[in-house]
């Protein structure tokens, strides 16, 4: 069985994290002058802050999930209720990975920088929330990226550092729709106002996966069902 794989995540909105964010960002070293100091800080940090608060999306410790989107095998895609907390929203996640893969025997969880974001980030959500994963989650998040129980459609292409290569890129070169005009950098400010949006970009990265999966494998067949569906 094999089970698709896309989050998307959320800065931090914690006002204490935040504070300590801006607290460790300071002026260069080579400024020295205390007017041009006050420059920097009324004119400069702000936006170093921002940009550091939203790198908080991209680590587990702060920021949070915004939503899971998931496809067993070829059936449709399945997604997280927005209405839900972060909590409930991982719980639910468990509780139908659980189910769907009770008494299964080999279980392939697939996704693009699975290994290098996407696992870690809803196991570290998972362990501040007090949620335990299924088992077959389990052996994932602890597995190396090229154990049996990861395929990450990231390094299937290339495990060269140098030549690792975006989702997008993947597409543009399989001939797959590609992202369009949203990406992932938009997700923030887009959740609090149109959450369904952010959701269905996520349930179309599925897609993608699972096309460029199919394809990594020479499965051409079921590429081109998932092309007429």
């Amino acid at each position: 069985m094999k089970i698709y794989l896309d989050i998307e995540t959320l800065p931090t909105s914690d006002e204490s994290v935040i504070a300590d964010i801006a607290k460790g960002i300071t002026p260069p070293g080579n400024i020295s002058k205390a007017e041009t100091i006050a420059a920097w800080i009324a004119e400069k940090k702000p936006a170093a802050v921002n940009e550091a608060v939203k790198r908080t999306s991209f680590d587990g410790l702060y920021g949070s999930i915004a939503c899971i989107c998931w496809a067993q095998d070829g059936l449709c895609v399945e997604q997280t209720d927005p209405a839900h907390s972060e909590r409930d929203l991982i719980a639910d996640f468990f509780a139908d990975i659980e189910e769907r893969t009770l008494h299964k025997g080999d279980v392939q969880f697939v996704g693009h920088n699975i290994a290098g974001f996407d696992l870690p980030f809803l196991k570290h959500r998972a362990i501040i929330h007090g949620l335990k994963p299924p088992h077959t989650l389990i052996r994932a998040m602890n597995a190396k990226p090229w154990g049996d129980t990861i395929a990450d459609t990231m390094l299937m292409w290339s495990a060269d550092r140098e030549k690792r290569v975006s989702m997008d890129k993947l597409c543009k070169a399989f001939g797959i729709p590609g992202k369009g005009d949203f990406d992932g950098s938009m997700v923030a400010e887009t959740w609090p106002v149109d959450p369904q949006k952010v959701i269905s970009y996520c349930v179309e990265d599925v897609k993608r996966t699972r096309e460029i999966y199919k394809r990594m494998t020479f499965d051409f067949q079921e590429v081109r069902q998932l092309e007429a569906a």
